[in-house]
């Protein structure tokens, strides 16, 4: 059975899963865990290979705490490869933002606020 071609929507979704899963320093295994899923379905989001539900993407966003609009940008996988090798990929950025994220919403509003104060 020939391979279905991949739309630029699939590229570029897929393009900004693999970003932002990094990002949040998951693995694609710990990904498809938290969503219940197969790491080979996952895997295929990724490549373009296969789209997820509309369901999916709700959970794959709330996971990432990324909007689905910016998985599905195109612009946004742009960027991605523009980054691919800058400073967002430091293992120290993406260290400080898991732990970012791990903190409760007014935890994290408290710190935003309190770097705010140091910028002035």
């Amino acid at each position: 059975m020939p391979k279905r071609k991949i739309s630029s929507v699939d590229a570029s979704l897929g393009r900004n899963l693999l970003y932002y899963r990094k990002l949040a320093g998951l693995t694609q295994q710990q990904m498809a865990e938290a969503l219940n899923i197969n790491r080979t379905t996952y895997t295929k989001y990724e490549t373009g290979d296969s789209e997820p539900s509309v369901e999916m993407m709700r959970y794959i966003s709330a996971l990432l705490h990324v909007d689905i609009g910016v998985l599905l940008s195109e612009e946004t996988s742009d960027k991605v490869i523009r980054e691919r090798n800058a400073s967002i990929e430091d293992e120290d950025f993406i260290a400080m933002r898991r732990r970012y994220m791990a903190l409760d919403p007014k935890d994290r509003e408290s710190l935003l606020e309190f770097l705010k104060e140091l910028e002035k």
